[in-house]
C-alpha cells in the first residue's frame, strides 16, 4: 500500500515562506483619537448651576438676545410721519425748533420699540459665571461656588415663574444690582423688581449715573465712550467702575456676599458686559481672548460684518483696566472654571474659546494700534472648528467708540 508524507509541517512551512517573501509585517497604524469636545454654553452653565446646588430646569431665563439694526431708521421715519401728520401745527415753528421736536419724537418712538423687543420678544440675555471670591456661604448655609447671574431687563418681575422670580427663588439671589440708567422707559419694571426682591429677602441697588450721591457712580459708561482721550475724565470713570464692582459685587454692604448676585442693565450687553469683563479679568484671571468671546456672545455678534451691539471700545476699556483699582481680588479661577473655559493658547492654531467655538488669533497689535488685541471668530458664524481662519493679519486701531 502506497504511503503519503505527513502534512503536519505545512503551516510552519507556509509561514516561513510568507516571511521570506514579504519581509517583516508592517506595524498597524492606529487611528488618532478625536480631541475631546469642549462643552457648549448650555452644558457649561448647567454644570456650574448644578455644582452650586441650583437646578438648571428651575431657572426660567433664556439666552436670547437681539440687536435691531432697523430700529433707528424706523424711529426716524416714524417721527417724520408724526410731524407730517401734525401738518399746520408745525407751520409757524422755526426750523431749528421743529428739528428738535422731531428728534424728541424719534427718541420716544425708538426707546418704546427697544422696550417692546426686550419684553414682548422676551430676550433675557441670560448668563451665569462663578465668583471665586472669599465666600460667606456659611452665612447662607449653602455649599458650592458663589454665582453671578447676568441678564437684561426682563418681563413681569413679580410674576410667578418669570425669569426674575426664578433667580430669586431657585437661583437663591440675595443681592440685585441694576446698572440701567438710560432713556428706555423702565420705571415700572424697576419698581416691580424692587418689590419682588424685598419680598424674597434680597437687597436691591440701582447704580445710577447721578453725581454727588454716595450710592451713585457717575456717568462712567458715557465718559468712557465719549471722553476716552480726556485723561482726567477717563481715569475718574475707571475709578467709578472699579468702585461699583467692589461695592456691589465683591463686597456688597461692605462684606462678602451672603448669597448669589443678579446683575443687569437694559439689554444685558454693554454695562453688564463691562462689569462682567472686569470680574473675569481681575478676579477669575481669564485671558482677554476668552473674555472677548464671552462679551461678543451677549451682544448678538455674528461676524465683523454683522457685529450686533458689540463695541470695540468696551473691549479696549477692559484691556486697559488696571485690576489694582479694585483694591481686593479673589482667588482666581478654580480648576473647574479653567477647564470649562479652555484658556486660549495664543501660539497654537485652532485654539478654542469658551463653549467650544474655534478662535482664530490674528496677531498682536503694534505700538501704533494700542493695547494688545486678539480679534476672534466663532465657528457657528463662519469659522468651522476644524478649519478656523488662520494667518489673517488685518489689524484695527482701537477706539472707545466703534465708528
Amino acid at each position: 500500500m502506497r504511503q503519503f508524507p505527513s502534512f503536519a509541517f505545512m503551516p510552519l512551512l507556509l509561514s516561513s515562506l510568507t516571511i521570506l517573501a514579504c519581509g517583516t509585517p508592517a506595524a498597524q497604524t492606529l487611528p488618532t483619537p478625536p480631541e475631546p469636545r469642549a462643552p457648549t454654553v448650555v452644558e457649561r452653565e448647567d454644570a456650574l448651576l448644578r455644582s452650586a446646588g441650583v437646578d438648571p430646569r428651575a431657572i426660567r431665563c433664556n439666552r436670547e438676545n437681539r440687536w435691531g439694526a432697523l430700529l433707528r431708521g424706523d424711529a426716524d421715519a416714524g417721527a417724520q410721519e408724526v410731524a407730517a401728520a401734525l401738518g399746520t401745527h408745525f407751520g409757524n415753528i422755526a426750523e431749528p425748533q421743529r428739528a428738535q421736536i422731531v428728534k424728541k419724537i424719534r427718541d420716544i418712538v425708538f426707546w418704546r420699540m427697544v422696550r417692546a423687543v426686550l419684553l414682548e420678544g422676551d430676550n433675557n440675555n441670560f448668563g451665569v459665571l462663578p465668583l471665586p471670591i472669599a465666600p460667606s456661604r456659611e452665612i447662607a448655609g449653602q455649599a458650592g461656588p458663589l454665582l453671578l447671574f447676568r441678564t437684561g431687563l426682563t418681563p413681569a418681575p413679580e410674576k410667578k415663574g418669570s425669569c426674575f422670580q426664578s433667580l430669586l427663588e431657585a437661583g437663591r439671589v440675595k443681592h440685585v444690582v441694576n446698572l440701567f440708567d438710560g432713556d428706555l422707559p423702565a420705571d415700572d419694571l424697576v419698581a416691580a423688581e424692587q418689590r419682588a426682591a424685598k419680598a424674597a429677602g434680597a437687597t436691591y441697588h440701582t447704580a445710577t449715573d447721578a453725581e454727588g450721591q454716595p450710592d451713585a457712580y457717575g456717568p462712567w459708561r458715557d465718559a468712557l465712550r465719549k471722553h476716552w482721550n480726556d485723561r482726567a475724565k477717563r481715569d475718574a470713570a475707571l475709578r467709578n467702575l472699579a468702585r461699583l464692582v467692589r461695592e456691589q459685587i465683591l463686597l456688597p454692604g461692605g462684606k462678602p456676599p451672603a448669597g448669589n448676585i443678579h446683575l443687569h442693565c437694559g439689554g444685558g450687553m454693554h454695562r453688564t458686559g463691562m462689569v462682567v469683563g472686569v470680574l473675569q479679568k481681575c478676579v477669575s484671571k481669564l485671558p482677554m481672548a476668552v473674555i472677548e468671546v464671552e462679551y461678543r456672545r451677549h451682544t448678538a455678534w455674528k461676524s465683523e460684518q454683522e457685529p450686533g451691539g458689540a463695541e470695540d471700545g468696551n473691549v479696549a476699556v477692559l484691556e486697559a483696566f488696571d485690576c489694582g483699582l479694585l483694591g481686593v481680588v479673589g482667588s482666581g479661577a478654580g480648576p473647574a472654571e479653567r477647564e470649562s473655559h479652555r484658556e486660549v493658547n495664543h501660539d497654537a492654531r485652532g485654539a478654542h474659546g469658551p463653549d467650544g467655538h474655534a478662535v482664530a488669533v490674528r496677531g498682536p497689535s503694534t505700538p501704533t494700534t494700542g493695547p494688545r488685541r486678539h480679534a476672534l471668530c466663532v465657528d457657528n458664524y463662519g469659522c468651522a472648528p476644524s478649519t478656523p481662519r488662520q494667518g489673517h493679519q488685518r489689524r484695527r486701531v482701537l477706539r472707545p467708540v466703534r465708528s
